[in-house]
């Protein structure tokens, strides 16, 4: 039997509607313990081999994954490539970064955001997925960060230097999404590369409108055939109470791709999408259509209406959905992403 990673425990609990106490419980972080020791951080990964990608094209992995109904195109036919940084899992250990040579660690990281999430890119693109240092999501230590951004830079590094001048899609969840912005403002943003860039898709942290604002050449997609662009969203369940205050950040509504406060309904929502792992053999589903319709609000934050089911027991105690930030709308990224890329090319032509 298939071990059941942290988010599967999750998700059969919330399927099973668990308390939420015990959903705190199961899904909770181990802190680090101390004060952040260089002496303690894991080995840097080497990335010119395989060993050190959580999903590459050539690889069957979890980045192959589809719904019932929708076929799984040959990533090596695509002509653009996505550069993944995956989300922060949580970590069983009281360290600061995370050991990407831990098959726990690999196995949490497949099973949840590179099955959930980096798998609504194969429908464009070719998936590069590396694994990294992360930071523990139960710390925020700016050195620990820089760890796993040393990580993520030079694996995009080796990405570009396999893949050439091909276009790509740079996509990221969380800190995942946090390390994109630090690539775009310290590698991409006003130089060659960001002219290969088909968009950013920096989901589930914040991007700040003054952020934005500081950039040379990289804006906001207003649209959805919009290109050289960033798109994010915060995603929280309607009526929950606002955040704290904060920097008015960017809203790309994940149904309508775009950026004002009209509302999205249900009828246009293409379909979320997950899997679990808490059985094997795992049955395939196909996506749920119709199920959330989502709004930007005056914060910056995507409102989006109660999923039930499952989706509803994976929001936070504050009525955050970070957790299915991705899966809510798997289906309408997974087009959208199609349809940027056409886009993108078809300006080339």
């Amino acid at each position: 039997m298939r071990r059941t990673s942290l988010f599967g425990m999750m998700l059969a609990l919330s399927t099973a509607v668990a308390p939420a106490s015990a959903q705190r419980a199961i899904t909770a972080d181990t802190p680090p313990a101390g004060r952040f020791d260089a002496a303690t951080v894991p080995s840097a990964p080497d990335y010119e081999g395989p060993a050190n990608w959580a999903s590459l094209p050539w690889i069957r992995d979890d980045g192959d994954m589809t719904p019932q109904g929708v076929a799984e195109p040959p990533q090596l036919k695509a002509p653009v490539d996505v550069f993944f940084i995956h989300s922060a899992v949580p970590l069983r250990k009281p360290v600061w970064n995370a050991d990407p040579s831990d098959v726990w660690f690999n196995g949490d990281v497949g099973q949840t955001t590179i099955r959930n999430h980096a798998s609504a890119f194969n429908g464009c693109c070719a998936i590069y997925a590396p694994r990294y240092r992360q930071m523990n999501p139960a710390g925020d230590e700016r050195t620990a960060l820089e760890v796993a951004y040393s990580d993520v830079a030079r694996a995009f590094a080796q990405f570009r230097t396999r893949v050439g001048d091909r276009p790509f899609i740079l996509a990221g969840h969380g800190q995942g999404a946090r390390l994109g912005a630090l690539l775009i403002d310290r590698v991409i943003d006003g130089r060659p590369v960001a002219g290969h860039m088909v968009a950013a898709y920096l989901i589930g942290t914040p991007v700040t409108q003054t952020w934005l604002a500081t950039r040379q050449g990289i804006k906001a997609c207003r649209t959805g055939r919009d290109t050289g662009c960033i798109v994010s969203w915060v995603s929280r369940i309607e009526g929950s109470a606002r955040p704290p205050e904060h920097a008015p950040i960017l809203c790309s509504n994940p149904i309508s791709w775009t950026t004002g406060p009209e509302l999205a309904p249900r009828a246009t929502h293409r379909g979320a999408w997950m899997r679990n792992g808490a059985e094997f053999p795992e049955k395939l589903r196909a996506p749920d259509a119709g199920l959330v319709s989502a709004q930007c609000d005056r914060d910056g934050v995507l409102r989006v209406s109660d999923p039930g089911g499952a989706y509803a027991g994976l929001a936070g105690p504050d009525g955050s959905f970070a957790a299915v930030d991705i899966p809510l709308f798997w289906m309408d990224l997974r087009q959208n992403a199609v349809a940027r890329v056409a886009a993108f090319l078809a300006a080339r032509r």
